[in-house]
């Protein structure tokens, strides 16, 4: 691993919770949020940025989609549906059942290039997801510069919060691993 890539990190503790329910001393159901920052040491924001614009490019960046593709509107505006697909996950598939692809169509809702961010829904998947949104930033960081990924959700089927927050972290972690490679060693870049 190159050395930007091992100091890849995220902020400490993940910002996760549940939205509070009922104070009768019972666990609810309630909402999920969270939010994960991978740093890497090297690229510029706007270098990261310039890269992670493209709301159908995912599959670029995370390991784990294999296809990513538009499939109703146009790209970096509003009302942009893409499709992913990839391996399953653990909330794909439930117990015995064969793996399977795990797919998703995500609209995109907001696209602010000034402040280098993009928002996001699920609205059809066969992952376990109920209502999804998120939205990820490139920030500035000392090294360079982070990606960060927030979220809002129903619980996910098959999934603790803890589980999914840690889910996300390795996802943003590989994220900055390939920025890296792409900016900085352009070479090693697929």
């Amino acid at each position: 691993m190159h050395q930007a890539a091992a100091k890849a990190h995220d902020s400490g503790h993940p910002a996760a919770s549940m939205a509070d329910g009922p104070d009768d001393g019972k666990e609810t159901t309630s909402a999920w949020h969270g939010s994960v920052r991978a740093a890497v040491e090297g690229p510029t924001p706007d270098q990261a940025w310039a890269l992670l614009q493209d709301f159908c490019s995912l599959d670029r960046w995370v390991p784990s989609v294999q296809t990513c593709r538009r499939v109703e509107g146009a790209e970096g505006r509003p009302g942009c549906v893409r499709y992913c697909a990839g391996p399953v996950n653990k909330a794909a598939a439930g117990e015995g059942e064969a793996a399977a692809a795990g797919w998703s169509k995500e609209r995109l809702l907001e696209f602010d290039p000034a402040a280098r961010r993009y928002s996001y829904e699920v609205v059809e998947t066969n992952k376990g997801f109920g209502r999804y949104t998120a939205t990820i930033r490139v920030e500035p960081d000392p090294g360079g510069c982070a990606v960060a990924w927030s979220f809002e959700a129903d619980p996910v089927r098959g999934w603790t919060l803890d589980g999914f927050v840690g889910f996300l972290e390795e996802l943003a972690r590989g994220v900055a691993r390939r920025l890296e490679e792409e900016i900085i060693f352009p070479e090693l870049a697929g």
